[in-house]
């Protein structure tokens, strides 16, 4: 072979080198833009599980309050229907002091009808307070279940946003070097 064909052959592998390298350069830029979007991505997810948790903190303290409201209008039908069993028997017992046994025996039998009325309204009061409170008890687990998933998506922001931030260093610095 002959110096021009070398020469030609060395200038020929020399640009295909330096096309190859550019090629890699503009890949290398390409992977970290994609690197940039994904931070992107990780981000507003992040972003979307706090709000998810600030959601379910909402939920838990409007359930809290409405617990509360039916504690307290419990409460006070509890308090009316104690006045009234009161005074249904009051006159009753008064009716036991008489002389006449006949008198005696129906007034005791109307206490049982009261006693065992009053009874069945207890027993639907418990369970209805019973409700309440665990209405208000899954509102608390809903509060903390919520501060706990926006604890981690706190967390989970701070990491994404240091991971996109050194991402788009990268990118800058690839593409300072073309």
């Amino acid at each position: 072979m002959n110096k021009s064909t070398i020469s030609l052959l060395a200038l020929i592998a020399f640009l295909f080198s330096f096309s190859f390298s550019s090629s890699a350069q503009v890949d290398k830029l390409k992977r970290y833009e994609d690197k940039v979007e994904s931070a992107k991505l990780k981000v507003e997810k992040a972003k979307a599980k706090l709000a998810s948790a600030d959601s379910l903190i909402e939920v838990g303290k409007q359930m809290m309050k409405e617990a509360e409201v039916e504690v307290r209008a419990l409460e006070a039908e509890q308090k009316r229907m104690e006045k009234q069993h009161f005074n249904e028997i009051k006159p009753l017992e008064k009716r036991l002091r008489a002389k006449e046994i006949s008198e005696i025996k129906d007034a005791k039998a109307e206490i049982k009808k009261v006693e065992t009325r009053f009874k069945a309204e207890v027993k639907e009061w418990n369970a209805k307070y019973k409700a309440a409170l665990k209405n208000f008890d899954n509102g608390v687990k809903t509060v903390a279940k919520g501060e706990d998933r926006r604890k981690k998506a706190k967390d989970a922001i701070k990491a994404a946003e240091k991971a996109l931030k050194q991402a788009e260093k990268n990118l800058e610095k690839a593409s300072k070097k073309l």
